[in-house]
């Protein structure tokens, strides 16, 4: 498990921040500072406490998500530590120690769901692509496009066999570049854009339609990650990696 984090980068932010909301700014500082005090000195409660009020007024930072994810897993709320973990993730997929706390929580859910086997190249290649921001692989793509684009029309603007095979071979190059950082894009959209839920309670049955006279057909467990399919009238069409699914009470998880 890997401690909390200081205020120096968030603080930096809020300051920045402080000549349109100065107030906003002071308050989220000297909660954050107040929470990894009392953190440091043991009193989670009061931490998980004035990290929350930080949330509550807006700040989406991942360093406050990881610091109120620990708070959460030293009061025993696995739930809860490991959907702040996934939302610090999202807002930064590369930071590790939140990954590292992530997954050291998740080996304390008493489910153990049995995943599809992918190769090791593949698993290899997925936990690489999983730490890169969408928005740097975007700015790679459009600087690779552009790139790709501006040598195909110098080759249709410049004369002579050698400098044309040197474009050529160039935009050739560039094209493929392209079109591999535009899939390993789309692959991060297609993960930013899915649905996941936690469970937050102890245990939930999960139903064979939604509502509470279904057949029950399995049960899965506070901490356990969930894919939603679809929402009904309270209630959430849930999947598992095993392609398990049925229907649970939309109160008894939380969306990431």
């Amino acid at each position: 498990m890997r401690p909390a984090r200081a205020a120096s980068a968030l603080l930096l932010a809020l300051w920045g921040a402080a000549s349109l909301h100065p107030a906003l700014a002071s308050t989220s500082k000297d909660l954050f500072e107040g929470g990894n005090g009392a953190y440091e000195q043991g009193r989670f409660q009061d931490a998980a406490a004035a990290y929350e009020k930080v949330v509550a007024y807006g700040v989406a930072d991942p360093r406050v998500l990881y610091n109120l994810g620990n708070s959460y897993f030293k009061l025993g709320k696995l739930g809860s530590a490991i959907l702040c973990y996934e939302r610090a993730l999202r807002l930064d997929s590369s930071d590790q120690d939140a990954r590292f706390n992530l997954e050291f929580a998740r080996g304390l859910i008493r489910d153990r769901i049995q995943e599809p086997e992918i190769p090791y190249p593949v698993k290899a290649l997925k936990d690489v692509l999983d730490t890169l921001p969408l928005e740097l692989v975007g700015l790679v793509f459009l600087c690779i496009y552009y790139l790709a684009a501006s040598l195909l029309g110098a080759l249709l603007l410049v004369t002579g066999a050698v400098r044309r095979r040197v474009l050529g071979y160039g935009a050739a190059a560039a094209g493929l570049c392209a079109i591999l950082a535009a899939g390993i894009l789309y692959y991060k959209i297609e993960d930013r854009a899915s649905a996941h839920a936690i469970v937050m309670t102890d245990r939930v049955d999960v139903l064979s339609g939604p509502s509470s006279d279904n057949t029950i057909l399995f049960t899965v467990h506070e901490g356990t990650r969930l894919e939603l399919r679809n929402r009904r009238d309270g209630w959430y069409q849930v999947s598992l990696p095993n392609a398990m699914s049925g229907w649970v009470p939309s109160e008894s998880v939380e969306r990431v």
